[in-house]
């Protein structure tokens, strides 16, 4: 058996991981969101650890996520990443933050995704959105022959290490009450569902609007998955941004992944 533990906000990661489910076969997927209150003990004849780039670095999630996690000495263990360019040092900064649990990375990849943090640039759409999610599903291909066949891949990102780690950090000094910068326009149903999908618990619902808790870690996923396109952030950079979700993933699919 096979496990892939996967942390996704729009359904990138989660796209990558389940076509390296089909092509490895026999294989589990879960959802590292759903384990940040318990100890995690990871086993299999493969243990696959897929996530985005976030801020140069890891998601926070993530990080929450490796602080509590194990894996059986005989698991052969890689890293998934994905982003939109670059990734720096973010998956050898990940290889170093599990050594420092006694989990030695195999092999490390990385696959270009579509960009969706709107305070930066506009997602993609359409046609564009389609050609960069086919692209990110054919790399996995050379990727699922390395993690079938056990071949060691470097992990990369080596001499880039030290920035990411530095950039992560100052990122997310402040991100937890950057939330401040969102709002909802009078599309708002109150419906809930960005309380529901939000992975920090950051949002509850108060008087049929969502109130968040400054416990933010910068995903955009209430930004992306709000059905009525509601939730906006910073008026002056982010208004008219597209929505992103991963063309693969209906909201109906990343509703039950986030309850798994």
């Amino acid at each position: 058996m096979n496990r892939i533990y996967v942390y996704s906000s729009t359904g990138n990661s989660l796209a990558l991981a389940e076509g390296m489910a089909r092509r490895l076969g026999d294989c589990e997927l879960v959802n590292m969101a759903r384990c940040l209150e318990r100890d995690e003990e990871a086993s299999g004849e493969t243990v696959g650890l897929v996530f985005p780039v976030h801020a140069f670095g890891l998601p926070a999630v993530v990080r929450r996520f490796f602080d509590r996690l194990s894996v059986d000495g005989g698991s052969w263990v890689y890293l998934l990443l994905d982003s939109a360019g670059m990734p720096l040092g973010a998956p050898a900064l990940a290889a170093k933050i599990l050594a420092g649990r006694s989990v030695a990375v195999r092999a490390g990849f990385h696959v270009a995704m579509a960009g969706n943090y709107p305070p930066l640039y506009n997602p993609p759409s359409g046609e564009k959105r389609q050609a960069l999610a086919e692209r990110g599903e054919g790399a996995l291909d050379a990727i699922a022959e390395s993690v079938i066949g056990r071949r060691g891949v470097a992990v990369p990102g080596r001499h880039l290490r030290f920035l990411s780690e530095f950039l992560n950090a100052k990122a997310f000094e402040k991100t937890a009450e950057g939330d401040r910068r969102f709002f909802v326009d009078d599309g708002c149903d109150g419906c809930g569902l960005c309380a529901e999908l939000c992975p920090a618990g950051d949002i509850v619902i108060e008087a049929g609007r969502p109130r968040w808790r400054h416990r933010c870690t910068g995903c955009f996923t209430c930004f992306h998955w709000c059905p009525h396109e509601a939730i906006q952030y910073n008026r002056s950079s982010s208004a008219g941004r597209n929505r992103y979700r991963h063309p693969s993933i209906s909201p109906e699919r990343y509703r039950r992944w986030c309850r798994s």
